[in-house]
């Protein structure tokens, strides 16, 4: 791929990753000044979506490692990989406090995992640059989400 093509690539990463915290920040608005059944309701999207994102990337891990020549360690980490989807299906059969707890835990391990293992060095340095600041704001909203949805629960 030439140097404007992967420019290309990355804008586009860039405007969906960034774009992909469009729904917590609704879902986050509507359980702190939505009615009592908007709140109810916003708690089960914003916990969906925050499962079903922690599965999406564990499913980009595939794709870079799939693209790898790691022969002797694809297994492992091809496994490895399928633990993000699984974290979000536990939590999305959890109860509500507990559901966060998980997501708040999960989403900066799937980031300290990608950083120490072999995956640093398939993903992009801008990957991984976004993929910090994206953890970071993931993690905040659900801390910020936990004291209503206690309180919903």
């Amino acid at each position: 791929m030439n140097d404007q093509g992967a420019e290309k690539v990355k804008f586009t990463v860039y405007c969906l990753g960034y774009g992909g915290l469009i729904p917590f920040i609704l879902t986050l608005a509507g359980i702190y000044f939505g009615n009592h059944a908007i709140s109810a309701y916003s708690v089960v999207a914003f916990i969906s979506y925050a499962s079903v994102i922690l599965g999406f990337v564990g499913a980009v891990h595939w794709g870079f490692i799939l693209k790898s020549d790691l022969a002797q360690r694809q297994g492992l980490l091809l496994s490895i990989s399928v633990l993000p989807g699984l974290i979000g299906w536990l939590a999305l059969i959890s109860p509500l406090p507990i559901a966060l707890i998980i997501l708040t835990i999960a989403y900066p391990l799937v980031l300290i995992y990608e950083r120490l293992s072999e995956l640093n060095v398939l993903l992009p340095d801008w990957y991984s640059s976004m993929r910090v600041i994206l953890t970071i704001s993931v993690t905040t909203m659900l801390l910020v989400s936990f004291v209503p949805v206690v309180l919903l629960a």
